[in-house]
């Protein structure tokens, strides 16, 4: 529109603009699921965090301030909102090999002879590398070794919707690379979502 005789010239490219991102977000195509899953896991200790793996992460998330896999916020930007855009509260490290949990049930010969030559083949110069690994060799790995660590903050780790530990690695995975405008489509949906399952009445307990 005209304003003190002068045509706002942006105004179109602006609409322009606007109208395509519409287009794009209308050929978004939601798909919910429920999947089922049964998670088994030998008998192990309670974990308790060793002082080695305490050393790992202390280096990679504190030390090197390596930035989560995601959304890139690091320790050192937590609590600057333009670089911390998921409101993480804390970096993690996220055993992504081999979980915790799983260490008791890894075969010896089958992690020698798949994940060693691999291991061996990106980490030529590792001595620890250079030989079969023992059982014992294997918990420690899978515990506190970089090569089996990656760091991630707390929301891209753990939380609904957007943690590794709680969506499918497909949807998962290329978080980092989706464009700007997806990712804000994404997120404004899924806020919906929660705000209509907490707006839902709460089933009445059975009486006693």
């Amino acid at each position: 529109m005209p304003t003190n005789g002068n045509e706002d010239l942006g105004m179109v490219s602006r609409l322009q603009d606007q109208l395509a991102l519409q287009q794009k977000l209308t050929e978004i195509h939601e798909m919910r699921r429920q999947l089922q899953e049964i998670d088994f896991y030998p008998a192990h200790d309670k974990r308790l965090e060793t002082p080695e793996y305490k050393a790992a992460h202390k280096k990679l998330a504190i030390d090197q301030d390596l930035p989560c896999m995601v959304c890139g916020v690091r320790n050192s930007t937590l609590k600057d909102p333009a670089k911390n855009p998921f409101g993480a509260k804390q970096m993690e490290t996220h055993h992504h090999v081999i979980e915790w949990a799983l260490a008791n049930a890894v075969d010896v010969d089958k992690f020698n002879a798949t994940l060693l030559p691999n291991l061996q083949a990106r980490h030529p110069n590792d001595p620890a590398y250079q030989k079969p690994f023992t059982a014992e060799d294997i918990c420690n790995w899978v515990d506190h070794n970089e090569d089996n660590l990656w760091v991630l903050c707390d929301v891209h780790h753990r939380a609904p919707f957007f943690g590794i530990h709680a969506i499918t690695h497909p949807i998962w995975g290329p978080q980092d690379l989706l464009r700007d405008d997806f990712v804000e489509y994404a997120r404004g949906e899924i806020e919906k979502a929660n705000a209509e399952a907490n707006s839902k009445p709460q089933a009445a307990p059975p009486s006693s």
